[in-house]
């Protein structure tokens, strides 16, 4: 019988690949380390047989002597991928939901700082400074998590974390999604974590409902994919539509916040903190005005970093494999139309 061929071009280590062991019988791996685009066809050229390809990176253009037909990518998003440029019947699933723990810790961490006031409680320890009584007081004495409402913009893999989260906080929880309808998680879900069937949100919000959901929200939280609807969508009548005072996350893609009217919102005080991960432009730059103000976290797009993110992808590829060599639907697949 002739065996599967997988192109691995991402450095998995030994004691990840051993875990494929299971089908050995079944799959013959060829390694191939490729970190561009163009290494990436290269290894394409010298494997033009392999049906299956494991990578970060897709070519710019295709060759007809190629013989793929799934494209399995290594992070949780696409949007760095040139979709047009991978033909049709190739099956393109992504990482989604291998970081959804380690994003929405990193959200929290970046929320509980901001509430709790501790970029003024580093900046006093790096004085040796200790506020007098009252001053104390005025900057630390702040409103609890708890009864509060947060916002989630996007509520895939990562949005469904944060809400496990915020419920267990004793938050109330709002959502916004392309289709508020569709509540169950149909992409990959590591046990125990997420909100697969979606019960978890106290409202959900769908198009033209956005600044709804912003003025009733104290704590927002921006995951949104990067697509062409979503691109800026948090503009100046977004920021406006905030509470005052209201906190905001952003940990999804830099390209759906317009930073002009971001740096407008902190400057005016609409805003008590933000928290921010992900940029339109990285790194950001050195003259952004967002790194002079006290009550803005920067983070450099290192949200989904954990130890375990090869081990954990890993499992994802091999259930999908499963579901590949018995003809059943792939977990995360990419909708083309959708751009994710």
């Amino acid at each position: 019988m002739k065996k599967l061929q997988i192109l691995m071009v991402h450095g998995f280590k030994e004691e990840h690949l051993g875990t494929l062991d299971a089908f050995s019988e079944k799959i013959e791996l060829y390694r191939k380390k490729a970190g561009t685009p163009e290494e990436v066809a290269v290894a394409l050229d010298t494997y033009p047989d392999a049906e299956i390809l494991y990578t970060i990176h897709t070519p710019r253009s295709w060759s007809d002597r190629w013989n793929i037909r799934w494209i399995q990518i290594h992070y949780a998003g696409s949007d760095h991928v040139l979709l047009d440029a991978i033909p049709r019947h190739v099956k393109l699933t992504t990482a989604s939901g291998v970081n959804s723990v380690a994003v929405a810790e990193h959200a929290l961490s970046l929320i509980l700082a901001l509430t709790r006031c501790l970029p003024f409680a580093l900046k006093s320890q790096s004085q040796r400074s200790w506020p007098e009584p009252k001053d104390r007081w005025l900057t630390f004495a702040r409103p609890l998590l708890r009864g509060e409402t947060i916002g989630i913009l996007g509520y895939g893999s990562i949005g469904r974390e944060i809400g496990r989260v915020a419920k267990s906080l004793g938050m109330r929880v709002l959502v916004y999604k392309r289709n508020p309808n569709q509540k169950k998680d149909r992409g990959f879900v590591l046990p125990g974590t997420g909100d697969p069937d979606g019960s978890i949100p106290d409202f959900f919000y769908g198009p033209g409902d956005l600044h709804g959901l912003l003025n009733e929200s104290d704590v927002i939280v921006n995951v949104l994919p990067a697509t062409i609807q979503t691109e800026k969508i948090l503009d100046r009548e977004a920021f406006a539509a905030m509470k005052t005072r209201s906190l905001f996350i952003s940990i999804g893609r830099g390209k759906t916040v317009d930073e002009t009217a971001l740096i407008e919102a902190i400057e005016r005080g609409t805003l008590s903190g933000a928290g921010l991960d992900v940029f339109e432009t990285e790194p950001l730059a050195l003259s952004s005005p967002l790194w002079q103000f006290d009550n803005v976290i920067i983070s450099p797009h290192i949200g989904g970093f954990f130890s375990r993110y090869d081990e954990i992808a890993m499992i994802l590829f091999r259930e999908n494999l499963r579901r590949y060599m018995s003809g059943k639907y792939l977990l995360n697949r990419v909708d083309r139309r959708l751009g994710y």
